[in-house]
């Protein structure tokens, strides 16, 4: 399956379902309005909805219904569900593909105690894309045991593996938690030893695995570092393959062209008509521009933090860098925050009004959800740009002015 995807393992919202259904339309209406011919006289690129962990609810839940009958009216819309997790959940779909056989699919069943098929075939769509891709990364925000997220991440990279494809892990906020050396769970797959098998096989298969841990991040949660004889940070509580490196390393990865992947974020394939012919070296020169979509509330979890935090790292390393905040996210913009001095923790609308003219760094309010809360941005208004429907599907779909990498990254936080 060629063209862009969607990758999501949590929960789908009335609320997210709502704007998603409104990328989709643009995406059929705008970018190629030819999808909408009985007959296309060109080929429409597919757009693919991959579903895992508690998204396949969604298909069954009867608050989504109209949101999913949209959808399923747009031709380029595919939607493929994981087998092993709606088998877990007792759901079926096959009343919904009688009804759209050609949109809705579910992935192979594995065999044996094999990865699922369902990773082979999201590695498939980005490779049909890219038919050279050497690495895939994968940023893991959530920890394991509490989140099966962390399950199907190494799920990805050992998939990835089998696919001769270098795995590359980042641990941010709770997601360092899967480095954790000596983890010992009851009733869960130990995370910690199957990406200790994962880079063991990597290596044996010759490739590169690189497993990074933010040392911010890590060093909240307690895990003892210290700097070694090269100047580089060490922990003595996690596991061998694990680096411990700043976020700057991380987000140096970023600058690279290889496909990156969260339990919830879009792979967008773009297309750039070059008019002027152009000697170039190579595409990966061009680093994929990166849209992060800020959907929790400000202070009640790091997300919102981290999700800044990245964003401006993101944009010291040159990457065209785009903020969103949505859903939940908008109550960061609302009102006129402030703390008294001994508060540990960041004003994060003193954040955004110091970094609003950053380079390579532009924020956006979404207002349908400021709407729907009954909010205003007050103040932010000045340093964050308000977007409508049709905007926010414009800020997802397509890349910046200028910028032209093969591929467009956007993640929610």
């Amino acid at each position: 399956m060629k063209g862009s995807i969607f990758l999501t393992m949590e929960s789908l919202s009335g609320e997210r379902l709502t704007w998603l259904a409104e990328v989709m339309k643009y995406y059929s209406t705008r970018l190629y309005p030819e999808s909408l011919r009985h007959h296309p006289r060109t080929p429409i690129p597919s757009f693919n909805f991959f579903l895992s962990g508690d998204a396949v609810y969604s298909l069954i839940d009867h608050r989504c219904v109209s949101f999913w009958e949209v959808l399923f009216r747009l031709p380029p819309f595919r939607c493929v569900f994981d087998t092993q997790e709606l088998m877990l959940r007792g759901i079926s779909i096959e009343p919904q593909k009688v009804r759209s056989p050609d949109q809705i699919l579910a992935s192979n069943q594995a065999s044996g105690g094999k990865i699922s098929r369902f990773w082979e075939e999201v590695l498939e769509s980005i490779r049909n894309r890219n038919p050279g891709i050497q690495s895939i990364g994968f940023l893991q925000l959530q920890s394991p045991y509490m989140h099966r997220s962390t399950v199907h991440m190494v799920d990805l990279l050992s998939a990835s593996v089998n696919a001769g494809i270098s795995p590359e892990l980042y641990g941010y906020l709770d997601g360092v938690h899967v480095a954790h050396l000596a983890q010992r769970p009851c009733d869960y797959e130990n995370i910690g030893e199957s990406l200790c098998r994962v880079n063991a096989l990597a290596l044996k298969k010759g490739l590169s695995p690189r497993f990074l841990l933010c040392s911010r991040s890590a060093t909240e949660r307690g895990y003892s570092t210290f700097e070694g004889e090269t100047g580089k940070i060490l922990s003595s509580c996690t596991i061998p393959p694990m680096k411990v490196r700043g976020i700057g390393t991380i987000a140096e990865r970023f600058g690279h062209s290889h496909a990156i992947l969260s339990h919830s974020c879009f792979f967008i394939k773009t297309e750039r008509e070059r008019k002027i012919p152009e000697i170039r070296q190579t595409e990966d020169r061009d680093a994929p521009p990166l849209v992060i979509l800020a959907s929790k509330s400000p202070y009640e979890t790091g997300m919102t933090y981290g999700a800044v935090s990245v964003a401006l790292a993101c944009a010291h390393q040159e990457i065209a860098t785009r903020v969103v905040f949505l859903e939940d996210g908008v109550f960061t913009l609302a009102g006129h925050h402030s703390m008294e001095e001994r508060e540990p923790f960041f004003n994060l609308q003193e954040v955004i009004e110091a970094t609003s003219s950053t380079r390579n760094l532009e924020y956006y309010s979404y207002t349908p959800s400021l709407q729907n809360r009954g909010l205003h941005p007050g103040r932010m208004i000045g340093s964050v740009c308000a977007i409508d429907a049709a905007g926010l599907a414009q800020v997802i779909l397509q890349p910046p002015a200028g910028v032209r990498a093969g591929h467009q990254r956007v993640m929610v936080f």
